[in-house]
């Protein structure tokens, strides 16, 4: 049985408020600024390997299956070209022809250009010819073609691109993304990945 006295206690023990053991005010605020970092830096992480937007092709990437399409005859496609016509992969028929998947966001596929554009000008009296299928906004594709004075044909692939680079053997959907034609029209190269000159002529000498 209690005694008023030790009730009186009791009461004046649960009355006094209780210090709080959470963080203080300057230790909460500086764990917001953490938490508020780390979700911007995980969701830049998302926003590149997902694809959204720009800067998200990777550097070096193995698409699983592609050399399942060496040897196989390269898988029609028409797309328009920037004049607005239509053009057909078979219109190359009988050239050597690389096959590019590129986009103006894609910091790997714009490092290639300088390279195509020097191989298109060495090779080109020689049947060889690069078909560059931008996967991207035409007037992007434009603006980058006018600028950087590129001499081989491109294509506007948009969004209907990608169902063409999958038919290439690209089951990642990786930008760049490469497919070396022979003169019958056979996959003899695949890369997924910056293709760098050397590589490329490489592989297209032993077909001309």
């Amino acid at each position: 049985m209690h005694t008023p006295e030790h009730t009186s206690r009791i009461t004046l023990y649960a009355s006094r408020p209780r210090r709080s053991r959470g963080l203080s005010q300057p230790a909460f605020l500086i764990l917001l600024v953490v938490v508020a970092l780390l979700a911007g830096l995980g969701g830049f992480g998302f926003y590149h390997l997902t694809g959204t937007g720009p800067e998200t092709a990777p550097q070096r990437a193995e698409a699983p299956g592609s050399g399942d399409v060496k040897g196989t005859m390269r898988p029609d496609f028409t797309l328009p070209d920037l004049a607005g016509e239509l053009r057909h992969i078979g219109d190359w028929d009988g050239d050597v022809v690389l096959v590019n998947f590129w986009a103006t966001w894609c910091p790997p596929c714009l490092r290639e250009m300088p390279a195509f554009v020097e191989v298109q000008d060495a090779y080109g009296d020689r049947g060889v010819t690069i078909v560059a299928v931008a996967i991207d906004d035409e007037q992007a594709v434009r603006d980058f073609a006018d600028a950087h004075d590129l001499n081989f044909p491109v294509l506007l692939g948009q969004s209907g691109g990608m169902a063409v680079t999958r038919d290439y053997g690209n089951r990642q959907g990786a930008l760049p993304y490469s497919a070396l034609l022979d003169r019958d029209g056979r996959i003899r190269f695949v890369q997924a990945g910056e293709l760098h000159k050397e590589t490329l002529e490489r592989e297209l000498r032993p077909l001309l």
